[in-house]
Formats: C-alpha cells, sequence, structure tokens
C-alpha cells in the first residue's frame, strides 16, 4: 500500500534547479532593493519578492506546484 502524505510531498517539493533559480531570483532582488535608489515602496516591493523566494528556496516547497 503506497504511503500517500509521502508521494503528495514528493509532488509538492521542487528540484534542484528550481532551486537554484529561486535563490538567484531572490539574491537579485534583495541586491537591487538594497543598493538601487528607488522609492521605500519598491525596496519594500523587492525584499518581499526575495523573501518569498529565498524562503520557499530554502524549504524547497514550491508554490506553484501546490496550486496546480
Amino acid at each position: 500500500m503506497p504511503d500517500f502524505v509521502t508521494e503528495m510531498k514528493k509532488e509538492m517539493t521542487m528540484s534542484s534547479k528550481e532551486e537554484n533559480i529561486r535563490n538567484a531570483i531572490g539574491a537579485s532582488a534583495a541586491a537591487t532593493a538594497i543598493f538601487a535608489p528607488l522609492r521605500y515602496a519598491r525596496q519594500g516591493g523587492l525584499a518581499a519578492v526575495a523573501a518569498e523566494t529565498i524562503l520557499t528556496a530554502i524549504y524547497g516547497v514550491s508554490p506553484f506546484r501546490q496550486l496546480t
């Protein structure tokens, strides 16, 4: 009998390639938010994008796969 929890968790986890892409997007968004001369609202938005992408890469759970 298959373990359904393990199967569902396997479907929602991301590959190492997706983790690397998310880390790169998060790092570039964080660097832009810190060093670019932008207004505070745009810096906050970039910081939110950076936090979301880096945290999802760390935990390895893909939000896009959870939606589908």
